[in-house]
């Protein structure tokens, strides 16, 4: 007695080998879909990225302009008082223990201060660095000839800053140091010295390089008088003088990322080895799937001990990315097993894996270039 085949629904024969209307529709629908997520996917991130990067051009040139309604209030406070006008200027000898972290970094410098008139004016001893701690402070020079008056400092200060990691490991940085006036504006006005001031040219960072540097001088107006009688007399605030050094940092390259991710890269490229061998060899290596999940599960602990305060971005789209491949790969694989066990139609089968294989191999290649060029700054 011969054995009954399982019956095929109606309108997937393929005695012939060509693909019915139902096979069509059905490889177009899965096609659709996981071009719609897996690219749409991609399209977001992508732009996210990108524009995450394009703004730091305009947070570098928004931190050297001044407050209008600040300077309007400190330039009448200053006609009415006349203080002294103090040439400021910076000097970056060396960038040091810069750490995600603990969310700061620590500068090296030489700060001069220049005048005229006053001599008992002591700049050197009355100056402060904003969300700074001053590990050292040494005058080197305490010059007074007649009415010029110059001091030079050897500053060493930690810094707090709350560091942005969207585009970690392949982000960049904006540092900046903020010298404070200890005198109100009534007495002091800072002046920036933008032409001597400058960074060592063998300053470097760990894993960093240095794009450019700029000073500037704002005015700051705090929320608060601080117990200032003047202020509470004058107009309800304090104002001073800020000397502001910022100097922007780029990864060096793609090192720190490939470390990041290379147990990524190992799992996407397994998932794709069981595509392969399921669509062409006929061998269901869907048990091979595990040992993918858990080198993505290994490579997301890498990623998240490699920086404490992530912010969404490129590391958490490059995991999504890679379980995502994962799970699509997995059930490619089970529709694949079901076409040939349940309809016996092998030959629709292979078509169809070669049709997943192929569009989720060109999307693999594709996002692991995308995702990367589009948060480096090159």
């Amino acid at each position: 007695m011969t054995e009954e085949k399982k019956a095929i629904p109606e309108g997937t024969e393929n005695a012939t080998g060509h693909l019915t209307p139902k096979h069509i529709r059905m490889m177009l629908a899965a096609f659709i879909i996981y071009i719609a997520a897996i690219g749409g996917f991609l399209l977001v991130s992508c732009i996210g990225l990108i524009r995450d990067k394009n703004a730091e051009e305009s947070y570098w040139e928004s931190a050297l302009k001044p407050d209008a309604e600040t300077e309007a209030e400190v330039q009448k406070i200053a006609g009415e008082s006349s203080p002294v006008t103090v040439t400021v200027g910076t000097y970056i000898t060396d960038l040091k223990d810069m750490n995600l972290d603990d969310s700061d970094f620590e500068v090296v410098a030489e700060v001069w201060f220049r005048w005229q008139g006053d001599k008992d004016l002591d700049m050197a001893h009355n100056f402060g660095v904003y969300k700074g701690t001053i590990n050292h402070l040494q005058v080197i020079e305490d010059v007074h000839d007649g009415d010029s008056n110059y001091q030079l400092v050897s500053l060493d200060t930690t810094i707090s800053k709350a560091f942005w990691t969207v585009r970690f490991p392949l982000e960049s940085h904006q540092l900046r140091m903020y010298l404070q006036c200890a005198y109100n504006v009534s007495e002091v006005v800072f002046k920036a010295d933008t032409e001597a001031s400058t960074l060592n040219p063998n300053l470097e960072v760990a894993g960093f390089k240095v794009l450019r540097s700029a000073t500037e001088v704002l005015d700051y107006k705090y929320d608060s008088s601080l117990g200032n009688p003047d202020a509470v007399k004058d107009t309800g605030y304090l104002f001073i003088s800020e000397h502001m050094t910022q100097i922007e940092i780029n990864r060096t390259g793609f090192s720190l990322y490939l470390m990041c991710f290379i147990a990524m890269f190992g799992t996407m490229t397994w998932a794709m080895i069981t595509l392969f061998i399921c669509t062409y060899h006929r061998v269901d290596p869907l048990g091979m799937i595990p040992a993918a999940l858990f080198g993505t599960v290994a490579n997301i602990m890498v990623g998240a001990n490699k920086v404490p305060s992530m912010q969404q971005g490129l590391l958490l789209e490059m995991n999504f990315f890679g379980i995502a491949t994962i799970l699509t790969t997995a059930i490619t694989i089970i529709m694949i097993n079901r076409i040939r066990s349940k309809y016996e139609d092998r030959e629709f089968a292979k078509k169809f894996g070669r049709l997943m294989f192929i569009t989720e191999l060109a999307f693999v290649i594709v996002g692991n270039i995308v995702l990367p060029v589009s948060a480096y700054k090159f």
